[in-house]
């Protein structure tokens, strides 16, 4: 069964930050993700997240809305620091077993000077969440989005997570297509490295199910090959969050209708002569 995470820094909008917990959960969600908590501390998610029985399966650093990070960005080691230390924080209060590192805008001509200052950083940030069994995980965000973010492409994360031993992997559907991937090529190929996926639909960021996006494709190829993680729902709602909600209620059907026909199968095999 394909697990999902509500992203609350982009769903439930129409509710502050702290009654998002309440909401995610009262649509059947399991789980959240966010990037910038809006004035909630650490202790204060952590009670949210006991009070409403969810999980929370991502944490971000830094906290700041609108930053992109700082892990490649030179000479700005002791901010970049500060920033991860604050976000560990959370990941640590919230039992979120990821954190994803943002690693900044960096131009052509600094590119090769960041490679260096992000190897150092996430070296250091890697032994620090390792105390608290914090896995750290980065993604590619598509350049027409973000331009002259470092990780420039699905591939270029994908080094960077073969280089860094304990470095892991987001699989953001929305970025890989915004590349011009094929999202169904690449959650294939790179699933056994994927720590967690993220989904939005294409090319407006939308549900999943408005735009070219195979959803139902990607969701039952994660099912079949018995995906493990989370999938973020990291879209940017139409209108209310719960008017949107059709795609993940019927594939929740879908899923369900599958579970019932493998036991009647199951039970066929066992019981047969």
């Amino acid at each position: 069964m394909v697990r999902f995470a509500a992203n609350l820094s982009l769903l439930f909008t129409e509710f502050s930050f702290e009654d998002r917990f309440d909401a995610a959960r009262d649509a059947g969600f399991g789980a959240v993700e966010f990037s910038f908590p809006q004035g909630i501390s650490a202790v204060a998610v952590a009670k949210h997240l006991h009070r409403t029985g969810l999980q929370q399966v991502l944490a971000t650093a830094p906290l700041r809305s609108g930053s992109k990070g700082l892990a490649a960005v030179a000479s700005r080691t002791g901010e970049f620091r500060d920033d991860f230390l604050r976000g560990l924080e959370y990941a640590v209060a919230g039992n979120s077993p990821l954190l994803h590192v943002l690693s900044g805008v960096v131009d052509s001509a600094s590119y090769e000077v960041g490679c260096s200052g992000f190897e150092e950083n996430m070296s250091w940030a890697i032994e620090e969440a390792g105390q608290y069994r914090v896995k750290l995980v980065i993604e590619a965000i598509n350049q027409i989005s973000v331009p002259s973010y470092f990780i420039r492409s699905l591939s270029d994360a994908i080094r960077w997570t073969e280089r860094l031993d304990g470095l892991g992997l987001v699989l953001d559907i929305y970025h890989a297509s915004m590349e011009q991937l094929d999202p169904v090529c690449c959650t294939t190929r790179y699933l056994a490295q994927t720590d967690h996926i993220q989904i939005a639909g294409f090319p407006g960021r939308n549900e999943p199910d408005v735009g070219s996006l195979k959803t139902r494709g990607i969701l039952d190829l994660l099912s079949t090959h018995s995906y493990q993680g989370w999938v973020g729902c990291e879209y940017k709602p139409i209108a209310r969050t719960l008017d949107g909600l059709g795609w993940l209620n019927c594939y929740r059907d879908h899923q369900v209708q599958v579970s019932k026909q493998d036991d009647s199968r199951a039970h066929r095999i066992i019981n047969s002569p």
